[in-house]
């Protein structure tokens, strides 16, 4: 009988710290493949969560290593060889990084405590840390024969001891879950122990084998609309005598795996298989696979491709229907999608789960996201964030009753990207207790995003604000939405806190158009210091302070209805002794004349300070009637939810709201499906005819 050619150097459980010294001798053999799990929030920020693989090193070093894969927990799960100099959370330390999306950068804490800072983002499974005095170099390779510098940080940067600690880390991004990190082809180091750094609710743990097969994911080629070359190398036998080589593939997001025909090799090399299955403008994942005579499998890292469009679909020479609102989300600031054409890859959801959306917007690529169901997503209490640019969500291509998603905030994290005919309710989920941690925002953009369009969005039972514009942001628009009931008195740990919407610091050209807010007691909006909006044709009902101007702000306030204000605070205001909040007002009606339509803490000039290019502002007599009828996220075709927020507007009602289980609770809409042609050309007017079916108000 063989005997167990492989042999398991290491094992070291749930987070333990533990020893295993004389394993190894300058480094492990290229033939051996660590697997590391880690759970932790992140390295980041002024602290970090993560498991750390590591030694205590004195002196110079170059460490370098293969990340041959890593999970895709969250879109930041990262791992890679860091330096750090104590096993506190808050430790100085720098890390080169690889993503779940290949790419390579690195990141460094520069004193105990201190915020992080990250540089670089380019392609490579190779990464390499070294020092030399109080000089930290770090590299990336696609080949770990070549190295590009990624980033040299010299003493003025950081400063280390001499004695320090040296290995790898992996966090998966999100507390309570591990995610699996291999990889093999280390050198300059000898890891020979392994903990859990900081809080990370799951413990874990490292596995190090040796005398398996070794098998990696090459290059696609040969793409077509309905085929493509597969290739992959079998770079170790692992001691078998043969192994047969082939590919599982995959279109995103379904879950199950397809296998093509297998290849036989008896030595280590180069295999392909075609593919010839596929759809046309299509994402693919797909991996190479080594089943062994003796009974292994290796699998290598998963890899994304798309097929492209066979370009042969006459391109409509109309734009499609006109949004039935006045305003298209191309109307603000924003260009909406200038990416978009008929080349642009399709991501079809066909089931309503948090998994599907997930892997849809976590593409790293231009991608349209299409739905051939309805129902409500449950997001699990998490974040959903759209970490990569360049992702158009059209809820609008769903069957009736349209999409939900609830317990989890939506992050458009990235730009270039429109958030369209959805509807998100974030809600308590069932937190009793106040917590920073579910103090959020229903549907937000982040920091230092452009070009982001939200329109047509449904955004309700938020813990802060329904629907904010982060902080340094460029050419955002929001149009069209319905901002409701935000929960008052819920689990933000400040306590009443039912807002609407805030629009950042030094947030240049946003564009509020055609909303409404309704039932919350502040933010209609907020413009913070430094902002420069404009805000027109909106309805802002039932609230106790209206548009709020900071410090430092311009904008343009045309044709609102401020309507039902609940204070004796004017409808526009800045705070007492502020004189650098500037705005033109034009057009804005109230229903109470003893509230003041702005007050004099705000400059009130002649000329619009900004507006976007074509932009036509309704009368604003027409406004509450025009909004009533084209907000939210299918105005022809409402959810029970919607249709009582507006029913409860045009009735003249007047209440918060400090958990949803006061209203109805979450939704349990119907999973109705239906079949999508994507035409081959004319993709935009194929959208626009989508969005108009949803639009057309019933009222």
């Amino acid at each position: 009988m063989r005997p167990d050619r492989r042999t398991f150097l290491r094992v070291l459980g749930a987070g333990s710290i533990g020893a295993t010294t004389g394993l190894f001798s300058g480094g492990a053999a290229a033939a051996t493949v660590i697997t590391m799990r880690g759970g932790g929030d992140d390295i980041w920020g002024t602290a970090d969560a993560f498991h750390y693989h590591y030694t205590a090193l004195s002196g110079d070093f170059d460490v370098a290593v293969q990340n041959t894969g890593i999970d895709n927990v969250e879109s930041w799960t990262k791992a890679g060889p860091m330096v750090r100099e104590s096993l506190d959370p808050d430790s100085k330390n720098v890390m080169v990084r690889r993503r779940p999306n290949g790419e390579a950068s690195m990141q460094y804490r520069p004193e105990d405590g201190a915020e992080t800072d990250s540089v670089g983002g380019t392609s490579a499974d190779w990464l390499r840390l070294t020092r030399h005095g109080d000089t930290i170099e770090t590299y990336r390779s696609t080949d770990g024969e070549t190295w590009t510098s990624i980033n040299t940080l010299g003493a003025d940067d950081i400063s280390l001891g001499d004695s320090v600690y040296v290995g790898l880390a992996v966090t998966s991004h999100l507390s309570g879950t591990l995610a699996t990190a291999t990889f093999q082809n280390l050198s300059g180091v000898d890891p020979d122990r392994n903990r859990d750094i900081g809080d990370v609710d799951a413990a874990g743990s490292v596995e190090n084998t040796t005398g398996v097969p070794l098998v990696s994911t090459g290059d696609v080629t040969g793409l077509a609309p309905n085929s493509a070359t597969l290739t992959g190398d079998l770079g170790d036998l692992g001691g078998a005598d043969s192994a047969d080589c082939y590919f599982e593939y995959r279109e995103v997001p379904t879950a199950s795996w397809k296998a093509t025909d297998a290849t036989e090799l008896t030595s280590s090399g180069a295999f392909n298989v075609e593919a010839d299955d596929l759809t046309r403008r299509r994402y693919y994942e797909v991996r190479a696979v080594a089943d062994t005579a003796d009974g292994d499998t290796a699998r290598g890292a998963v890899s994304t491709f798309s097929t492209p469009n066979p370009s042969n679909g006459e391109v409509p020479a109309h734009a499609g229907p006109d949004s039935a609102s006045q305003f298209g989300p191309s109307d603000g600031f924003a260009d909406a999608a200038p990416w978009l054409d008929d080349d642009t890859p399709v991501i079809v959801i066909t089931e309503p789960t948090r998994r599907q959306l997930e892997k849809a917007v976590t593409v790293d690529g231009e991608r349209l996201v299409v739905f051939e169901t309805s129902g409500t997503v449950d997001l699990g209490v998490r974040d959903l964030p759209i970490p990569y640019d360049k992702c158009y969500i059209a809820g609008q291509t769903a069957p009736s009753p349209g999409v939900t998603l609830v317990k989890g905030r939506v992050n458009v994290a990235a730009s270039d990207c429109v958030l369209q005919h959805v509807r998100v309710r974030l809600g308590d989920a069932g937190i009793d207790e106040p917590t920073e941690d579910w103090a959020l925002d229903t549907v937000n953009t982040a920091d230092e995003t452009e070009n982001n369009v939200i329109d047509h969005v449904s955004a309700s039972w938020s813990v802060d604000e329904c629907l904010s514009v982060g902080y340094e942001t460029a050419d955002t628009t929001v149009s069209n939405c319905l901002v409701a009931e935000a929960l008052d008195d819920s689990v933000h740990p400040k306590g009443e806190h039912g807002y609407g919407s805030l629009i950042g610091n030094d947030a240049k050209n946003v564009a509020m158009l055609g909303n409404v807010w309704a039932f919350n007691t502040d933010r209609h909006p907020r413009l913070k210091e430094g902002t420069e909006s404009v805000v027109v044709n909106n309805v802002m009902y039932d609230f106790e302070d209206g548009t709020w101007l900071d410090p430092d702000t311009e904008a343009s306030i045309v044709g609102n209805a401020y309507l039902q204000p609940n204070s004796e605070k004017a409808n526009v205001f800045a705070e007492d002794g502020v004189d650098t909040a500037v705005a033109y007002l034009e057009d804005n009606v109230t229903d109470d004349d003893d509230v003041a339509m702005v007050d004099d803490d705000v400059t009130v000039v002649d000329e619009r300070p900004l507006w976007p290019d074509g932009l036509a502002a309704m009368p604003s007599d027409r406004t509450f009637e025009h909004n009533l009828e084209n907000v939210g996220a299918r105005p022809a075709d409402r959810t029970a939810t919607d249709e009582r927020i507006l029913e409860h507007v045009e009735l003249g009602a007047s209440y918060l709201v400090d958990s949803q289980k006061r209203v109805g609770g979450y939704p349990d809409l119907p999973v109705n499906s239906h079949d999508l042609n994507v035409p081959n050309g004319g993709t935009r007017p194929w959208l626009r005819s989508w969005s108009r079916r949803v639009e057309t108000p019933r009222r």
